[in-house]
Order: C-alpha cells, then structure tokens, then sequence
C-alpha cells in the first residue's frame, strides 16, 4: 500500500491535460461568444427619392420613385434651409402619409416649411435634405431640393 501512495508520477501528467484542456474549452468559448454575438452590419434600405419645392405654397415635396419601401417609423428627415437645420420625425411623417407605415413607391410627402417650422422659403434658397435610417443613424439618400424639378416636370403642386 505503501508503494502505491508514493509512486504518484503520472499525477503531473494528467494535471497537465486536464489545465490545457480546460484553458482550450475557455479560448474557444470566448471566441464563440464574439463570433455569435455579432449581429452583422446595418441594414440601411435602399431608395430613390425625387424631391423639389413650391415656394409660393412654401411646401417640400418628397416623392419615392424607387427602390425599398421604407418603415415610417425607422427614418427620419432632416432638413437644412439656409443653414437653418429642422427634423420631420418619424411621427410626423406617418401622419403625412395618412396613418400608413409605410412609405411604398409613388407616395408624395409634403412638407409646409412655415406650418412646421416657421420658415419662409423662396426661389433659390439652398435646401438639403438627408433622409436618417434611425436604427443604424446612417444616411438613406441626401438631396439638394430646387424648384427645378417643378418646372421641368410641368408638375403642377398640388
């Protein structure tokens, strides 16, 4: 009996698998941990939006002629009127749209600059839009609006 409690040499060994295997089972759950964990990159959508301005009426238009249709209540637009910046929230532009969701192809929105913001707006003001994906706070699509669009369209407001 003696013998057997002194002849212990292959406890090392077996300490040793047993340390790098529990330190294998750690660096390869932490890996999985990140590797799962990542949720890919934003999914920004996709559009095209023509955009132009009456300035008798003082109104914005926004006009989706392509692309995604859009969930009012993940974007947002920002408008930049002679470094004057205004936001239309997503509230306000499920509003515009008649109480729909979402923003599909064809819809119009408008936007009354002096209704909303208190803005006059005139022929040859600079007018930047940027339409916001607010999950991901990346641009959709910026536009510098004009009344060019009106006039070469032979559009009339409405």
């Amino acid at each position: 009996m003696k013998k057997f409690i002194k002849n212990s040499s292959a406890i090392s060994d077996v300490m040793g698998e047993v340390l790098m295997t529990t330190i294998s089972v750690i660096m390869l759950s932490s890996i999985a941990v990140f590797v799962f964990s990542y949720d890919g990159a934003a999914d920004v959508p996709h559009t095209q939006v023509k955009g132009w301005m009456n300035a008798q009426n003082e109104t914005i238009y926004l006009e989706n002629s392509g692309g995604e249709f859009i969930d009012t209540e993940s974007f947002e637009i920002a408008v930049n009127i002679n470094e004057n910046r205004s936001t239309y929230s997503s509230s306000q532009i499920y509003a515009n749209l008649g109480n729909r969701s979402v923003w599909e192809l064809g819809d119009i929105i408008e936007i009354n600059t002096f209704g909303e913001w208190g803005i006059d707006i005139k022929e040859g003001d600079e007018i930047n839009v940027y339409l916001i994906d607010i999950p991901s706070k990346e641009i959709i699509q910026n536009l510098k609006i004009s009344s060019e669009y009106l006039e070469a369209s032979n559009w009339t407001a409405p």
